[in-house]
């Protein structure tokens, strides 16, 4: 199993040295990998989004000139809110610049007072995502790039660099989301899946759908990589939510994600304080990573 962690990008967290600081104990503790989240403008009172957030992609440069070898991700990237040539260029930049660190994981979206600020219309965020996933693919594979869709058109253009030339193929692309679009879009344009808060139980058929949809599409299943975060649902069997309880009760929930197909936990931690934070994550590596 590999484990990975949300980065402190919001509210007090939200500073230089407080990211820093948690990129830092991420590589130092033997952790697998370090995520940002996307928001870019919120509705007032909007509850558990913060109002005060770094944006994805500027802090993904400052977590890679911060770090060494620890992978990064996005989790996930909102793919109608921003131009896809421009982001494709940023995002093997940061690829580049990493020396092939990058997975980017992204999603449809779902928060129509953003969609509408942007100027994006929100329904047709589902399109708009399959043909981003289909400019990032055209430009990061190819030398000279022509593409024709719905919202994007070019002819024999040049972008550059391409993925970091360390790393075989191109930058993996782990599509965000437990609902079936969601699952039909990781088989057929993603190089894995990125489902969140799903007990053993429910993530296990869930498995078997991304599979099988794989299938379909004559591709081989790329990775499962869950975020889980405090408050998910609870699983059918008890009233104990993943993840809580004793060191030995959280290695056994991880064990049983490894039997229903998990290759990758990503944590998500309460903490109020960084101090907290860091705290929690060397508990985490010395005393549940061990027992699974």
């Amino acid at each position: 199993m590999r484990y990975g962690v949300a980065a402190p990008q919001a509210n007090a967290f939200a500073t230089p040295d407080s990211i820093r600081a948690v990129a830092h104990a991420v590589e130092d503790l033997g952790f697998d990998s370090l995520w940002v989240s996307d928001h870019i403008i919120v509705p007032e009172g909007s509850g558990y989004i913060p109002e005060f957030m770094d944006e994805p992609l500027a802090t993904l440069a400052f977590l890679a000139a911060e770090t060494r070898h620890v992978t990064l991700g996005t989790s996930v990237l909102i793919l109608p809110y921003r131009d896809p040539v421009f982001t494709a260029k940023f995002l093997s930049t940061v690829d580049y610049l990493s020396a092939g660190r990058l997975v980017v994981g992204v999603g449809a979206g779902w928060l129509p007072e953003e969609f509408a600020t942007l100027g994006v219309p929100f329904e047709e965020r589902g399109p708009r995502t399959d043909e981003a996933l289909r400019v990032f693919r055209n430009l990061w594979e190819t030398e000279t790039s022509s593409f024709e869709g719905r919202f994007k058109k070019y002819d024999k253009m040049r972008m550059f660099p391409k993925a970091a030339t360390s790393r075989r193929g191109t930058i993996p692309l782990w599509v965000g989301g437990n609902g079936v679009a969601s699952i039909r879009r990781a088989a057929e344009l993603g190089d894995g899946w990125h489902p969140i808060n799903l007990s053993p139980a429910e993530l296990a058929p869930l498995v078997a759908q991304y599979r099988a949809q794989c299938g379909r599409f004559g591709r081989a299943p790329g990775p499962v990589c869950l975020r889980h975060m405090p408050g998910g649902r609870r699983p059918p069997s008890g009233d104990r939510q993943p993840l809580t309880g004793t060191p030995a009760e959280q290695a056994a929930d991880i064990q049983a994600y490894a039997a229903a197909g998990l290759d990758e936990l990503m944590l998500s931690l309460p903490a109020r304080t960084q101090d907290e934070l860091l705290s929690t994550l060397r508990r985490f590596m010395r005393e549940v990573a061990p027992k699974v």
